[in-house]
């Protein structure tokens, strides 16, 4: 609680002290003139209605907190519930039984009404003390049960108060006035309500100024001046009689606020605050969109630009042109599904008689398959190179099984794997020695005549399984001749609709090829490509699509450029 708020409840409490005082001094001190005894039908009338305003305020309070206990089951609403419910029944009691009002049960008088009032003050000071005194903890007391026991408490003093009156010491005496027990039990019941009053202040500051409390607080002081008027007046219709139920029913109206009109108020209360965090959040929600939209777009913009530099990276480690080799020429062409992909390519120069084509897909694409990509370009080895100056040119087989170990020692997911293709052309014999690592794809051969032919192909992908499979690479040999080409391939290039798989396959690739017996790597490789991107019409691309074409010249006295 707020210094300030706090201070302010602190001078109104004083405020409401010393204005009752005031005006009790004022009424007590100008007795002689302001003492007036009422004619008992003005009189009843004013005190029937404010004895029911106060008996329709105590039943509102046992009400609110014998429906919110349920909920909250707090032991001080029960409490608060119980007492309420009883001193509701007694005053009505006290009302009906009023001297001049009609029989009920038993004729009215003065001491009965008298009996029930003391009777009610005795119940709701002494329930105020027991709910100041008690810890405000849940429990498990059944609501139903103690508002039996209420029921059952007021119907005795009901029984004893109508029918045993006589047994009750009297109150008052008509001619004489108070009693002095009847005064003796009002400065009990001040008494009882100013530990209340001390009570509930400590609670006020443990809650930290909780606004239920405050009304509370200044109830019990209004409580105690009504019960110091009721020590003074002479007859049951004079001033001092009015100005005690006047204090009450103040002191009612500020319990019924407190137990009543706050937690009625309370969800429409937060209802409010919800709807002006909504309506704030509402006005600066555009604001909040226009913000996040401009971070999105930035977010974006430089993933776009990140995914470019990427996708420049990955092309760089790709070759451009190619070794120059007796009768020899490549071309090869790659087009990623995304900014970057997983297909990979090369062609090495390994000493004056070899050459070696390699081709590569990793599965899956986009920036992972990319990086796996980076990794096998930096780590195949293809030759080894001695301090002497010899040269080793490793047979795919060793490329290979390299290859593999190496991948096997790297922390990569064991759901990715490559698949790659590798071979050495040998330029005197024209033979191409080669090894697949589970390349999903079979290259074909072109021959001069037009005819064209698988290479056929197995072995184990590089894949996170050396711990339990050792691979069985193994080197394979064939024959190529003058005029022939090797195109070298990944699975994209036939595989354009998943729904749709014999729309262009492995047999329709090659009755395709037969028409280009007599073309350049280059021409070879475009005409597949405009083929694939004929077929693939407006639809997005579902896979990375690498083609790697190897012409083998005739000898025809042309030279050999660098493509």
């Amino acid at each position: 609680m707020g210094t300030q708020r706090f201070r302010k409840d602190r001078f109104l409490f004083l405020a409401v002290f010393l204005f009752s005082a005031v005006l009790y001094g004022l009424v007590w001190w100008l007795n002689p003139y302001l003492y007036h005894v009422f004619h008992m039908d003005d009189f009843l009338t004013i005190h029937i209605c404010l004895e029911l305003l106060s008996i329709v305020m105590s039943f509102c309070i046992f009400l609110i907190a014998y429906y919110t206990f349920e909920r909250c089951r707090r032991l001080r609403t029960l409490i608060f519930s119980c007492t309420f419910l009883a001193v509701g029944l007694l005053d009505l009691f006290h009302t009906l039984g009023y001297n001049g009002m009609p029989r009920f049960l038993t004729p009215p008088s003065v001491s009965k009404a008298t009996s029930f009032w003391i009777a009610a003050r005795l119940t709701s000071c002494i329930g105020m003390l027991i709910a100041g005194l008690v810890r405000d903890k849940t429990t498990r007391v059944s609501r139903r049960l103690c508002a039996a026991a209420s029921l059952v408490y007021s119907g005795i003093l009901l029984y004893l108060l109508t029918y045993r009156l006589d047994r009750v010491p009297p109150l008052f005496i008509e001619g004489q006035g108070l009693t002095p027990l009847k005064i003796h039990l009002e400065y009990l019941i001040i008494a009882v309500f100013l530990i209340s009053l001390g009570l509930f202040y400590r609670i006020y500051r443990w809650e930290k100024g909780e606004e239920g409390y405050r009304y509370v607080i200044l109830s019990i002081l209004l409580s105690i001046f009504s019960e110091l008027a009721f020590t003074q007046y002479y007859n049951v219709y004079d001033s001092y009689n009015l100005l005690g139920h006047i204090y009450k029913i103040v002191a009612y109206y500020f319990l019924f606020k407190a137990k009543f009109v706050l937690n009625v108020q309370k969800p429409y209360r937060a209802l409010h605050k919800t709807e002006q965090k909504l309506s704030q959040y509402a006005d600066g929600l555009e604001d909040q969109v226009e913000q996040r939209t401009k971070e999105i777009t930035a977010a974006n913009e430089k993933l776009i630009k990140d995914l470019n530099d990427a996708r420049h990276i990955q092309s760089a480690l790709l070759p451009v042109s190619f070794p120059m080799a007796e009768r020899l020429e490549f071309y090869a062409s790659y087009m990623p599904c995304e900014k970057i992909g997983g297909d990979f390519y090369n062609v090495y120069r390994l000493d004056d008689e070899n050459v070696g084509v390699l081709i590569g897909d990793v599965a899956g694409h986009g920036v992972s398959a990319a990086m796996i990509t980076v990794f096998i370009n930096q780590n195949i080895h293809v030759r080894r190179e001695y301090d002497d100056g010899r040269i080793r040119v490793l047979s795919p087989k060793q490329v290979l099984n390299n290859l593999y170990y190496t991948y096997n020692r790297m922390p990569f997911p064991e759901e990715t794997y490559t698949v790659l293709f590798y071979g050495i052309y040998h330029l005197k014999s024209r033979v191409l020695t080669y090894c697949s690592a589970g390349m999903n794809v079979s290259p074909l051969v072109l021959e001069k005549s037009g005819e064209v032919r698988p290479v056929p192909i197995v072995g184990l992908p590089i894949c996170k399984l050396a711990e339990i499979v050792s691979p069985s690479y193994e080197n394979r040999k064939i024959q190529l001749e003058e005029g022939d080409s090797l195109l070298l391939f990944t699975d994209g290039l036939i595989e354009i609709d998943r729904k749709k798989p014999d729309q262009f396959d492995e047999p329709n690739l090659m009755e395709f090829l037969k028409g280009m017996k007599n073309k350049t790597a280059e021409e070879t490789a475009g005409y597949l490509l405009d083929l694939y991107q004929a077929i693939l019409g407006g639809n997005q691309m579902i896979d990375d699509v690498t083609v790697l074409v190897m012409k083998i010249r005739e000898s025809d006295g042309k030279e050999v450029k660098s493509l």
